[in-house]
C-alpha cells in the first residue's frame, strides 16, 4: 500500500517539528507500505468493482488491510493495540440552557468513547493516537472527534487517522470513510484548535 500524503489539520505549540512526530510518523507511514496482497508479494494488488447482475457491486473488503496494518505496528513498531482512554466520565459537562425555562443544565455524560486502534509514547513522551478507518463515513466522524476531544483534554498531543483516498475509496467497500467525504468539515476540525493547549491532528490518506 503506499501512502500518499499526511494533512496536518491543526499543530498547537509546534509539535510537528519534534523528533517525537518525526518518528511517530515514519513508523505508521512503514507499516501503511508494508501491507500488501498476496501476502508476502511486496506490492498491493486489489480487484476492480465489478458490477453484478442485480445493479450492486463486488467491492474489495477492509478488514484485511487494517488487520495488516495492526499487525506490524503492534509486532514489529511495538505500538499498542485496542487501548481506551476514559474521555468522558472524568470530565465537567459544560453549561447549557434549557428552553424556553432558560434555566442552567448540565447534561451528564454517559457514554464512552471506545478503544483506539493503536497508541503509543514517543521517546520525548509524547502520546499518540492512531485511528485507522474500516467504518462509513460516520465511524470516521467519530474518530476524528474522538481524537479532538483527546487532544483538548490532554490525553494525547498527536492524533492521526488514516483513511483512503477518493480513487481507493471507490473499489473498497460502499459508503467506507475518505478523505474525499471529509473534505467540507476539514475546517470545522480545524477550528478545535484553540481548545488545545498543545497537541496536532493529521489526516493521512492511503492508496
Amino acid at each position: 500500500m503506499r501512502w500518499l500524503r499526511t494533512l496536518v489539520i491543526f499543530d498547537r505549540g509546534d509539535v510537528v517539528s519534534t523528533p517525537d512526530w518525526q518518528a511517530i510518523h515514519e513508523s505508521y507511514v512503514r507499516s501503511i507500505q508494508c501491507i500488501d496482497f498476496p501476502e508476502g508479494t511486496g506490492s498491493l494488488t486489489l480487484r476492480r468493482k465489478v458490477k453484478r447482475p442485480d445493479g450492486q457491486w463486488n467491492r474489495n473488503g477492509v478488514v484485511y488491510l487494517k488487520s495488516q496494518f495492526l499487525d506490524h505496528m503492534v509486532n514489529d513498531e511495538h505500538w499498542h493495540a485496542e487501548v481506551g482512554f476514559d474521555l468522558g466520565k472524568d470530565r465537567v459537562p459544560p453549561d447549557f440552557r434549557l428552553y424556553p425555562s432558560m434555566e442552567l443544565h448540565r447534561e451528564p455524560i454517559t457514554s464512552e468513547f471506545g478503544d483506539f486502534d493503536l497508541v503509543t509514547t514517543a521517546p520525548a513522551g509524547t502520546h499518540v493516537a492512531i485511528e485507522w478507518e474500516t467504518g462509513n463515513i460516520s465511524s470516521s466522524h467519530r474518530s476524528m472527534n474522538k481524537l479532538a476531544i483527546a487532544l483538548a483534554t490532554g490525553k494525547i498531543q498527536a492524533g492521526v487517522l488514516v483513511v483512503p483516498s477518493r480513487s481507493l475509496y471507490e473499489h473498497l467497500t460502499d459508503r467506507i470513510g475518505n478523505i474525499g467525504e471529509l473534505s467540507g468539515y476539514l475546517s470545522m476540525w480545524k477550528d478545535l484548535e484553540a481548545r488545545v493547549e498543545r497537541g496536532l491532528l493529521a489526516i493521512s490518506i492511503v492508496e
